[in-house]
């Protein structure tokens, strides 16, 4: 069984490889292209050609990418290599399903990138809290860019009273906020479920100086944290106080350890989440 299964890896390998210098891809995926126009003729009256195509969605990823001050560091955050995804920005080549469907999750908005204009998507309707957020709260991407507070997983280790309290979080810059994902520890909620013990919340920033808050579900543990980077300059690590409503007279200090998209760490720091341990900052 497993040796079959090494020869189908190594005879796709070797068809892959040789549709790539052939040109078989390109064919296949103009292909698939024509295929998906001529579904969606109804809604857009023609049909076009797959360079066209390619060319409309160069366009509007250029126009997407232009959120981004760093095109390296969307290519990380996406799971893309560089030299492809400037294929796709200037219209040589449209990525594989999958990779279209990461895209589109990451910048929010349907396949239709493929075959039209963003400015004719229908988007979601304009809500006033955005220009609050990134006009007043200082939480747009290009602002949050400049605080260097990276995108990536963080470890956060308060040190409260009795204990240290260690969580991971994730942070994900969006065009209005950069947005903050964790779970609170399987051994600090053991009987809730994954829902009840998310955490979400958001990241803006004064200068060098980032304020986090985030709640569970209900406003439940809401926290604010307020937080600089080390005095060494890294912004390998960050350190602060945060205030919780239950004890909103006293804040407790707190250190954020940034890890990344290091799987290795970010493993060894959800193993120690979920056992609930914490060193010292």
């Amino acid at each position: 069984m497993s040796a079959t299964r090494r020869g189908d890896t190594l005879l796709g390998v070797t068809l892959y490889d040789y549709s790539m210098r052939t040109g078989l891809w390109r064919q296949c995926t103009d292909g698939f292209i024509q295929k998906l126009s001529k579904a969606w003729a109804p809604m857009t009256d023609d049909i076009r050609s797959p360079a066209e195509l390619r060319a409309m969605f160069g366009a509007n990823l250029r126009q997407l990418a232009r959120r981004y001050r760093s095109i390296s560091a969307l290519c990380r955050q996406l799971g893309v290599n560089r030299t492809q995804f400037n294929r796709y920005l200037s219209g040589e080549s449209v990525p594989r399903p999958d990779v279209l469907d990461r895209i589109c999750r990451f910048f929010d908005v349907d396949a239709r990138i493929l075959l039209k204009p963003l400015d004719e998507i229908e988007s979601t309707e304009y809500h006033p809290a955005t220009s609050a957020l990134t006009q007043f709260l200082g939480s747009g991407s290009d602002t949050m860019d400049q605080s260097a507070f990276s995108p990536g997983f963080y470890v956060v280790i308060e040190s409260l009273s009795a204990e240290h309290r260690m969580t991971l979080l994730h942070a994900k810059p969006l065009a209005q906020c950069t947005l903050i994902r964790g779970y609170v520890s399987r051994a600090a909620m053991p009987e809730a479920t994954p829902q009840a013990r998310e955490i979400q919340g958001i990241a803006a920033c004064s200068g060098k100086t980032v304020y986090m808050l985030t709640s569970q579900r209900q406003g439940q543990n809401s926290r604010v944290y307020l937080i600089s980077p080390d005095p060494t300059g890294t912004a390998v690590q960050w350190r602060g106080s945060v205030i919780s409503p239950t004890n909103a007279a006293t804040s407790e200090p707190v250190v954020l350890k940034y890890l990344g998209h290091d799987s290795t760490a970010i493993f060894a720091a959800a193993r120690l989440s979920t056992n609930n341990l914490a060193q010292h900052p």
